[in-house]
């Protein structure tokens, strides 16, 4: 059994967090949507989704998008646990009945507040982190409106959902925590022209990168042993006891 992880471009993917999920004994299939990879035809010996980020737009009409909605219903429908991150999170919100659209003011870019709201602070898998933390960012559009029964967990200034949970094992997140320093640096050379949008100079954001990557290291790090112990725990994956979870 694996976690499937959706990665829609060459340069996104579970980054950290695949790497903590592995510490942890887990087995990752990699799926790069756009390179044509195969979304899995059902659910056997899938114990877990992680829906990455991506370029594109939840709402484009891409020959992946309705493939991987109808793969992340069926998976949050049957229990499994899923995490989304930038894309990834908006594509599950649409898949859940949620919506997405434009942020306001354009490109959300760079090193910006994120603060837990009081259903965040309360949650299990943020335990223990900051009620206000750095986090990295890099997105035109945002989760307008969160699929029904949704726990908005976390916001920023200009987002008003940066974190969400449905159930016990569907999470999402807006920002990244995933992202590696050289992943930064990655995205900044392919999409030179989002840090002009953004009104960002590269040795600006260089500069935030080096004052607040080792705080959001630790703390997301923590985050991550949060997902791989009770949300993605390997010892439930062995024993077959997934919908177990936090019971």
């Amino acid at each position: 059994m694996a976690i499937v992880v959706f990665e829609h471009s060459a340069t996104t993917g579970a980054l950290r967090l695949g790497a903590t999920l592995r510490d942890y004994g887990h087995k990752l299939r990699v799926v790069g949507l756009n390179d044509d990879g195969a979304i899995p035809m059902d659910l056997d010996d899938v114990d877990g989704v992680i829906t990455t980020g991506g370029p594109q737009s939840a709402n484009d009409d891409r020959p992946w998008a309705e493939p991987e909605m109808k793969f992340l219903q069926a998976a949050h429908e049957a229990e499994l646990p899923i995490v989304g991150i930038c894309l990834g999170n908006q594509v599950l919100a649409k898949a859940l009945g949620g919506e997405v659209g434009p942020i306001k003011g354009g490109i959300e870019l760079g090193w910006h507040e994120v603060s837990l709201t009081d259903a965040g602070r309360d949650d299990i898998i943020h335990a223990g982190l900051a009620w206000e933390s750095m986090q990295f960012h890099w997105h035109r559009e945002q989760v307008t409106k969160p699929p029904p029964g949704a726990r908005v967990l976390a916001k920023s200034k200009r987002c008003n959902v940066q974190a969400w949970a449905l159930g016990l094992r569907t999470y999402a997140f807006q920002y990244h925590p995933e992202v590696y320093p050289e992943t930064i640096d990655i995205w900044a050379e392919d999409e030179p022209e989002a840090l002009e949008e953004a009104g960002l100079l590269l040795d600006k954001l260089n500069e935030q990168t080096r004052e607040h990557y080792p705080a959001f290291e630790r703390l997301t790090a923590r985050l991550f042993e949060s997902i791989a112990l009770l949300l993605m725990p390997a010892d439930r994956r062995i024993t077959g006891l997934v919908k177990d979870l936090h019971h």
